[in-house]
């Protein structure tokens, strides 16, 4: 059987994978007139937000693509890696959706 996993379990993950991506401290820090430039400087680390703050989405495709990301991201795999694979994914999404209603 499986060990049964909370949200808490994977915000405590969260924390502690996040704290250690270059940048994070003074992304979640900086003032609005700040983030531009922080962003620029640190993309991996407004990826990872990014994955955290999009986990669920109306459209279940777009979920799992962003999921699969966050979980690697919280595995360790590389963020650049992460990256890539995901703009693949939702390239390829996008190809095939994008004509729907």
């Amino acid at each position: 059987m499986s060990e049964l996993r909370t949200m808490d379990y994977f915000r405590e993950k969260e924390r502690a994978v996040f704290s250690a991506i270059p940048g994070m401290k003074e992304l979640l820090q900086a003032k609005p007139n700040e983030i531009p430039a922080i962003e620029v400087q640190h993309p991996d680390a407004v990826f990872a937000l990014q994955t955290a703050n999009c986990l669920f989405n109306h459209n279940r495709d777009l979920s799992v693509i962003t999921q699969r990301a966050y979980f690697s991201i919280l595995n360790g795999e590389n963020i650049s890696d992460v990256r890539f694979r995901y703009d693949r994914e939702m390239t390829e999404y996008w190809k095939r959706h994008m004509w729907d209603d």
